[in-house]
């Protein structure tokens, strides 16, 4: 008896197939070795930004009364010229003590270009609180903007 062995030629020519699962299987451990250790590359440092200055285009006052909560570089919040409390709860209470607000739930945010960002962030808190759902960020409309 005879035996025949394969001797990867088929028909006097090469093999058409080539086993590729070991190769497979090196290229998922190594997917799997850049997902796990890409989150850890990632740096913790916070990014320095500027914030931009907006283009925006001039809001007409006469067609609605505006309801303007200042906030001035040391942080101070006026609604009008009225001055409004430090505190984040209090300044809830006497921004939703204003009927205008109640009323329309519109109210423009202008802060100082160096008030820090928290100090805003608790205004629209605040403004949260007393249920106001719209705001507006207030801007200087001569900055980038060119009128013909």
């Amino acid at each position: 008896m005879s035996k025949i062995i394969d001797d990867g030629m088929q028909d006097g020519g090469p093999m058409a197939a080539i086993n590729v699962t070991s190769l497979v299987d090196v290229m998922f451990c190594l997917l799997i070795m850049f997902m796990v250790s890409t989150p850890l590359m990632a740096p913790d440092e916070k990014v320095a930004i500027e914030v931009p200055k907006a283009r925006a285009n001039e809001i007409d006052e006469s067609e609605f009364e505006l309801q303007v909560i200042s906030i001035d570089a040391k942080g101070k919040v006026f609604m009008g010229s009225t001055p409004l409390s430090e505190e984040a709860d209090q300044l809830a209470k006497e921004i939703g003590n204003n009927q205008k607000l109640k009323d329309d739930g519109i109210a423009f945010i202008q802060g100082d270009e160096n008030v820090p960002y928290e100090r805003i962030v608790d205004v629209l808190v605040a403004l949260q609180k007393a249920e106001v759902s719209k705001v507006g960020l207030v801007t200087d409309p001569r900055v980038g903007n060119k009128r013909k």
